[in-house]
């Protein structure tokens, strides 16, 4: 493998680079975390970094990595003269993959990297796979989403297998908290992901709508208030949802409204309000959903597609990119159309789904 390591203390650097090439790696070494940021763009398989780098700091470094598109699932090991807990915590938050604790052993070094390419590997694979097999251009930035609930919860298990017997009960409770955490959020991707490729599989296949119908304003209010509470922002909700039936399940339905919701939400400031109603408009039932956030432009507003974020640079957390798309397949099935366009006053963003009343 191509292995960078990031190193200040030359002498440490150097019995690196031979071990590691005597193990048959090739070996790619700076000695601070800028030059090691520089040479991350040469695609190496593994970082092994120092944390107390002079200057830009290891955990910079790896903060720096993981915002990158090729560095999302790139294994990252720390090397550490102090590997407290609170390190190690701080360092799994950011998404390191393990530590090795100065001084190590050959044997340590070669054990910390074959098990973070055998933990890595069949993620990526299978990352790789899902790309090829989707027809449509995808950044592979929503990868990234996939990944980091793992990583918290492959290092909380690292920590209670490493230190089991002496971690207190509040601080077992504190990891398992963390790993339940990462769990929820990556069962909640999962479902995101099932759905979209289920609610695809519906709309591009043979034109045998299946028979659905319910009434409209119920799915909109209850998953809107679900959301709200969710986010934390069941102040900021302003609902207001007429009757009308529309050619959907309501638990279909219900889902679009929520993603739609979910944005809102996540791109708009707290304390700012979040506008959903429901309304028939001639033979159709209107659904718009408007915020006071930053909006989107003309041009990504004619960009926006599965798995493509914006803004990424500055938004944390953004998800797989693909609420717009569920909302877009389901107005598609029911008949519909969804359409984006600036919000009230020239602020935020509103999206208005329209679909034919029954």
């Amino acid at each position: 493998m191509k292995i960078l390591v990031i190193e200040d203390e030359e002498d440490i650097r150097e019995v690196l680079r031979q071990m590691l090439e005597i193990n048959g790696h090739t070996v790619l070494a700076a000695a601070s975390g800028e030059e090691g940021l520089e040479l991350a763009a040469k695609q190496p398989d593994l970082i092994l970094c120092d944390i107390g780098l002079p200057g830009m700091d290891g955990y910079q470094v790896i903060t720096a990595i993981r915002q990158r598109r090729d560095g999302a699932d790139l294994p990252f090991i720390f090397l550490t003269a102090r590997a407290t807990r609170d390190d190690q915590r701080l360092g799994m938050k950011l998404g390191a993959d393990d530590y090795v604790t100065k001084p190590f052993t050959e044997r340590e070094i070669m054990d910390a990297i074959e098990a973070r390419i055998r933990r890595h590997l069949p993620l990526r694979e299978r990352i790789e796979q899902l790309l090829q097999e989707r027809s449509r251009e995808m950044s592979a930035e929503w990868s990234h989403e996939l990944l980091t609930p793992l990583t918290a919860v492959m290092g909380g298990l690292d920590l209670i297998e490493a230190d089991g017997g002496s971690v207190s009960p509040a601080e077992l409770k504190g990891l398992l908290g963390l790993i339940r955490s990462g769990a929820e959020r990556q069962q909640r991707l999962s479902h995101k992901l099932i759905r979209f490729f289920e609610l695809e599989r519906i709309r591009s296949g043979p034109r045998q709508q299946p028979a659905w119908e319910c009434a409209a304003d119920g799915p909109i209010a209850l998953a809107s208030a679900r959301i709200a509470e969710q986010e934390d922002r069941k102040d900021d909700l302003r609902l207001q949802v007429e009757p009308g039936r529309v050619a959907l399940s309501a638990d279909v339905l219900g889902n679009a409204v929520a993603e739609l919701v979910e944005n809102a939400l996540r791109f708009s400031p707290k304390g700012s309000p979040v506008d959903v109603s429901g309304r028939r408009v001639g033979g159709a039932y209107r659904i718009e959903v408007s915020d006071c956030g930053e909006g989107m432009t003309a041009e990504q507003m004619k960009t926006v597609g599965p798995f493509t974020q914006f803004g990424r640079q500055h938004r944390e957390q953004q998800g797989l990119g693909i609420g717009l798309a569920i909302a877009r397949a389901v107005a598609e099935i029911g008949g519909g159309r969804l359409d984006l366009m600036a919000g009230r006053g020239g602020r935020g963003l509103t999206v208005a789904l329209d679909l034919p009343c029954v």
